[in-house]
């Protein structure tokens, strides 16, 4: 999942994926991945593929077909999973009454609504991670990391954000590893203090779920069930992976205009037709 600037995470990635552009005023109707004018990134959530863009929050079926997850269009930026609840951050759509930037918003039937649950119209995170009640947000105005440990309730400034991306503990709360300058650093007390994990890796996307981690460096797919100490490879990909994004029952990555998925924890993969 990248930040606003140089650090942006998982977010306007390289090309902005394999979109086609057009008018950013435009708010037409997005059927296909080709039709969306931006796309900012793509999610797995439980065995779903969910596509962030510049028009809504859509499920991807195919690359032909997208439907639109309930009905509040708004530019969404920032985007992550609470157990089963949804959260994200962005910008109203052209014609909303929703305020700009919209904060962290919430839904806990899928997408269908939309709650405000803090931050209206003082922050657009363009990155959140969060597992259990911990969520971190980078806010793109001030470039600031913040954190919460009540699910986005109340918030604290962990200062500028230098990590290139956030995996947090499923299971232990205040326990993350990030990347940075594609190194892991460990947390127990939610970026306090961290500890260097040494790997002859070079990370550029982590993802932390039940099954343990998993992470991509140059063109493979790795996962650690030692929190980050020992890495297997799992898969190598015809191209340089740009997007991992896994919930307990789907993984994805995207590779050059593919978009291909596992329900084996990422040992096989197949292309999105």
């Amino acid at each position: 999942m990248k930040l606003a600037g140089s650090r942006k995470i998982k977010a306007g990635l390289l090309s902005l994926l394999f979109i086609s552009y057009s008018s950013f005023g435009t708010y037409a109707y997005a059927q296909t991945l080709d039709s969306v004018s931006h796309i900012h990134h793509v999610k797995a959530v439980e065995n779903k593929v969910l596509v962030l863009t510049h028009e809504g929050l859509y499920e991807l079926v195919s690359k032909n077909k997208m439907n639109l997850v309930g009905k509040d269009k708004f530019d969404v930026m920032g985007f992550t999973t609470l157990g089963k609840a949804l959260v994200a951050s962005g910008h109203p759509s052209k014609g909303s009454k929703m305020p700009n930037p919209i904060g962290l918003v919430k839904s806990i039937d899928g997408g269908s609504t939309w709650n405000a649950i803090s931050l209206v119209g003082k922050v657009d995170f363009h990155f959140l991670e969060g597992a259990g009640s911990d969520l971190y947000g980078a806010d793109s105005q001030s470039g600031n990391l913040m954190f919460s440990k009540d699910s986005g309730k109340t918030w604290i400034s962990l200062g500028m954000n230098t990590f290139a991306d956030i995996a947090v503990s499923p299971v232990t709360s205040g326990m993350a590893i990030a990347i940075k300058n594609s190194e892991l650093l460990l947390t127990k007390n939610a970026f306090k203090s961290t500890t260097k994990i040494k790997n002859t890796l070079k990370f550029t996307q982590i993802e932390w779920r039940n099954s343990g981690l998993y992470a991509l460096s140059g063109t493979s797919l790795y996962n650690s069930s030692d929190s980050g100490k020992t890495w297997a490879k799992l898969n190598t990909f015809k191209g340089s992976p740009e997007i991992l994004s896994a919930s307990d029952q789907l993984m994805l990555v995207t590779v050059g205009s593919d978009i291909l998925t596992s329900s084996d924890a990422g040992r096989k993969f197949k292309v999105i037709p």
